[in-house]
């Protein structure tokens, strides 16, 4: 947990602490910061997310429409050896494997690189450039959840 608690950390930074990272957009930063504080994945949209990724990788192996970016989030190894939520925009998807960038890293260009396998995607995200989204099923249900338990929260 304390691993998240220090990627939260970098991500409130926001761009200017990182000169060497693009922006990040504002989806993908919610999704990250989400991921951060999730104990658990949900099922029933985690089920959705599998169901669902066969489309996200033809889509983007076909060529996603100009401005569009595929995130998705992969349980990766920390550096404890731990499988953590790590989102990662995609820039190759090629015979079961995935390379991206890390996203929300404090890494310099070209050390936030990952390959993986798709067997280790959970979720995928089709970003637009009006910052509307596609997929997301768990950041979405943590959102919403997030939502509802500010609701039922005492004032």
């Amino acid at each position: 947990m304390r691993y998240w608690i220090l990627l939260l950390m970098l991500l409130a930074a926001g761009p200017a602490a990182h000169p060497q990272q693009p922006e990040m957009p504002v989806a993908a930063t919610r999704l990250a910061l989400q991921l951060t504080t999730a104990e658990t994945l949900p099922a029933a949209p985690l089920k959705e997310a599998r169901r669902t990724l066969n489309q996200a990788r033809q889509r983007f192996n076909r060529g996603l429409p100009t401005g569009d970016k595929l995130f998705v989030t992969a349980t990766l190894l920390d550096d404890a050896a731990n499988r953590v939520p790590q989102l990662v925009q995609v820039y190759s998807w090629q015979d079961g494997r995935v390379a991206g960038r890390l996203v929300g890293t404090n890494l310099p260009e070209g050390n936030n690189r990952e390959e993986f396998d798709e067997a280790d995607i959970v979720d995928w995200m089709i970003l637009h450039p009006d910052e509307s989204e596609e997929g997301n099923y768990v950041g979405k249900f943590l959102d919403l959840e997030d939502r509802l338990g500010s609701l039922s929260a005492p004032r």
